[in-house]
């Protein structure tokens, strides 16, 4: 049976709280048990053998003269705890006895009865790490390092080495082979193929062809592109004539509102006007209402006066007085 942590185990029943399966050494569960005879605690076999071959007492009491024997009851009971998959939290549903739970998930080989054990991918250079169940998808058709051939020259490699710095033909056509990496494959395609089809330069015009690259320049001689220049041309100057309408149209009604504009304008000034009159008016008014007039005033020798500096100016009181 090979060696579990005590994290490990996720156990059908609950496991009785006098039973020792762990060891005081490695802190593992007791792999081949081992009971010592000074204070009676079980230890790993190998645990064990290392502690006495390094003349060290008993790790849990400390006694230096202990026998050790084989204790074949706790190791039965051990093997016999029903537990699930480790691997349960993960969706495995396998549970078994403890004896039985090494070969289910063999752990660190490719191949075993748990498909949600982790392991890694065959390839060297991948570090990639996956359930089981993902293993064959990963090596057969993902992992950037499985074995590759060029389809155009049959060169062998990774698949990464092949698709990423291996010179190979993207580009195929009846009558013409271009050789490149694939990194320049939509450049060319975009810019310099001679197959590619292209926009005729007159497509503006209303030229619908899309010439191969190689005879653009053919089709542009084409006399027919006369036609569709007059036509267009034609178009445009209705167009042009139409816009220089409109926009003679617009002219006026802008001007129109600017003359609308400085009409208002006079007007609110003309308006302002009366108002501020009317204003100072009632100023006048009221200050000859409360007998305080605005300067200038006469002031008779021993007399008081209240008059304001100005409209709505300072209230103030004076008095002449002699020397």
């Amino acid at each position: 049976m090979a060696q579990f942590n005590i994290e490990e185990l996720s156990l059908v029943k609950e496991l009785p709280e006098h039973l020792e399966i762990k060891c005081p050494v490695c802190l593992g569960i007791l792999t081949d048990p081992h009971l010592v005879t000074c204070c009676g605690h079980n230890f790993c076999g190998s645990c064990i053998e290392r502690v006495k071959a390094s003349n060290g007492s008993c790790p849990m009491c400390n006694n230096q003269n202990y026998q050790v024997a084989v204790n074949k009851e706790r190791l039965r009971i051990i093997n016999e705890l029903e537990v699930y998959c480790s691997n349960k939290e993960k969706g495995c549903e396998w549970k078994g006895e403890l004896k039985n739970m090494s070969t289910h998930l063999k752990k660190k080989k490719r191949r075993g009865e748990c498909q949600y054990e982790e392991v890694k991918c065959q390839y060297t250079n991948c570090r990639e790490r996956m359930q089981r169940r993902y293993l064959n998808d990963h090596e057969d058709s993902e992992c950037p390092q499985r074995p590759f051939q060029c389809p155009y020259c049959t060169k062998e490699g990774t698949f990464f080495s092949i698709t990423k710095d291996h010179y190979i033909h993207p580009v195929t056509h009846s009558e013409y082979l271009s050789t490149m990496p694939q990194s320049s494959l939509t450049a060319h395609v975009s810019h310099q193929c001679p197959l590619e089809p292209v926009d005729c330069a007159f497509s503006w015009a209303g030229c619908n062809d899309k010439p191969l690259r190689k005879d653009v320049h053919v089709h542009t001689a084409d006399t027919k592109h006369m036609t569709l220049l007059a036509v267009a041309c034609g178009q445009l100057k209705k167009e042009n004539e139409q816009l220089k309408e409109e926009t003679t149209k617009e002219i006026a009604n802008i001007k129109e509102k600017i003359v609308e504009l400085k009409k208002d304008s006079e007007k609110i000034k003309e308006d302002m006007k009366i108002e501020n009159d009317k204003i100072k008016h009632e100023i006048v008014d009221t200050c000859n209402a409360i007998g305080s007039p605005l300067l200038p005033i006469d002031i008779k020798l021993g007399e008081a006066v209240h008059f304001y500096t100005s409209r709505c100016g300072w209230h103030m009181s004076a008095r002449l007085m002699k020397w």
